[in-house]
């Protein structure tokens, strides 16, 4: 925990440095912004309830306490592997250890799809695109331990969207989706 600390301490000020320096070019509203105070927000609000508490409105005290706990509450369930709900996201279940995934299936709506990159044999490296296919009977994706690959496959194939249409987020143990891009994937997919 100490190390946690430690380095959110030594990473947050370049971080502030960079925005206020966004600031001062005139860029105040940067894309993205929304969901980071929608992610912040708890702990931010608690914090300044807790400020205010200790100066002015005794009320505010322990309601800044309970947000600051609720904050903390979940993001050790987000660093333990427990999915929260996250505005304007959506939780992916992945395969592949890197920022973006090799494979991940995701509910949408009341689809079930998977995402799968193939391995490309003429570059050696794996493909820019996506191949879309959608569960018919709409259970949930694990791509750990379900990939149809077989020609006869129950998983009908939807389409094939570029990597680069996908925005993904990585919080503590959870990967996440942003549900625009998402869309926009799926627009690029229809077959």
């Amino acid at each position: 925990m100490g190390r946690t600390v430690l380095d959110m301490l030594v990473s947050a000020p370049p971080l502030w440095a960079e925005r206020l320096e966004e600031a001062m070019r005139g860029n105040l509203v940067r894309r993205g912004t929304g969901l980071w105070l929608a992610d912040h927000g708890l702990a931010a609000g608690g914090l300044a309830l807790v400020v205010l508490g200790a100066t002015a409105w005794p009320i505010a005290l322990p309601l800044g306490w309970t947000a600051l706990v609720l904050a903390f509450f979940a993001w050790v369930a987000e660093a333990d592997g427990i999915a929260l709900p996250r505005p304007g996201r959506s939780v992916i279940r992945t395969q592949g250890c890197w920022e973006t995934p090799l494979a991940f299936g995701v509910r949408h709506g009341d689809a079930a799809l998977l995402f799968t990159r193939d391995e490309e044999p003429d570059r050696g490296g794996w493909s820019d695109s996506y191949t879309v296919r959608q569960r018919p009977d709409g259970d949930d994706v694990d791509p750990r331990w379900v990939l149809p690959l077989a020609p006869g496959s129950e998983w009908p194939l939807r389409g094939r969207t570029p990597v680069a249409t996908l925005c993904f987020e990585q919080h503590g143990r959870v990967s996440y989706v942003t549900r625009g891009s998402l869309e926009r994937a799926l627009a690029c997919a229809a077959v």
